[in-house]
């Protein structure tokens, strides 16, 4: 079973995290990357700071709640994923002269009843997560509606229109600069957005070594291990008694 439907599913007690491979990327190297940058996807910037931030608060969030830990690190590589997928989606439908609708208005304006169990001062990193899967799926639905209308015939299943539109966001990343911060160990492979945890150019303490999970393939009994290993300040939630 992997990390995605157990310890990270805590971080998707809304539905934030994404179902479906993450995207690939191309250019610009990580060493270009300014001061302050998570990742540098086409015009875009995302904000080491606000990834940061956010994984704070939701981390004092499964501490209050008395939550088992697991690696901060993990979540703060889905973090980085979803909203490098939210601003390459974003360009990419600003590319194609399209928009999304009114089912994506609407379901961002429920998000803050739809995370009402998390205290208010607590909520922003949950809202922002649902938000920007919320946002990836409706453009991949758009996407992926014309691109079929432009052949002459749409299919009815909307899984069919999301998965067309989710290779076409794959294909902007393909043809566009991204870069990813190496602080975050997630690297470009095969057309995909990886964890690299063998990778020894960041330096890492031994507490943060027992910390490099693939959050695409780890398991719950490695999961478990890895925290069992991590002083507290490195874990989301609190240690296993």
């Amino acid at each position: 079973m992997s990390i995605r439907s157990q310890r990270l599913g805590a971080l998707s007690l809304a539905g934030v995290l994404l179902s479906g491979g993450l995207l690939s990327g191309c250019g610009v190297s990580d060493e270009q990357l300014r001061p302050g940058v998570a990742a540098q996807v086409g015009s875009t910037e995302v904000s080491l700071e606000v990834i940061d931030d956010s994984i704070d608060v939701a981390c004092s969030f499964f501490v209050d709640q008395q939550q088992v830990g697991f690696p901060r690190s993990l979540a703060r590589q889905q973090f980085a994923s979803v909203l490098v997928q939210r601003a390459a989606a974003e360009q990419a439908l600003d590319e194609a002269g399209l928009s999304v609708g009114a089912d994506y208005e609407q379901a961002v304006g429920a998000l803050d009843a739809t995370n009402a169990q998390i205290p208010e001062d607590q909520r922003a990193p949950f809202v922002l997560l649902n938000e920007a899967t919320t946002y990836i799926d409706a453009v991949a639905g758009v996407l992926g509606e014309a691109a079929f209308e432009a052949e002459g015939e749409v299919p009815p299943d909307p899984t069919v229109l999301n998965d067309r539109g989710r290779s076409l966001i794959a294909t902007w990343i393909d043809d566009n600069d991204v870069a990813i911060n190496p602080l975050f160990r997630l690297g470009i492979e095969d057309g995909q957005v990886v964890s690299t945890t063998s990778d020894t150019s960041v330096a890492a303490s031994d507490f943060a070594s027992a910390a490099l999970l693939d959050p695409q393939t780890a398991t719950e009994e490695q999961v478990s291990v890895s925290s069992a290993q991590l002083p507290p300040g490195q874990l989301c939630g609190v240690a296993a008694g």
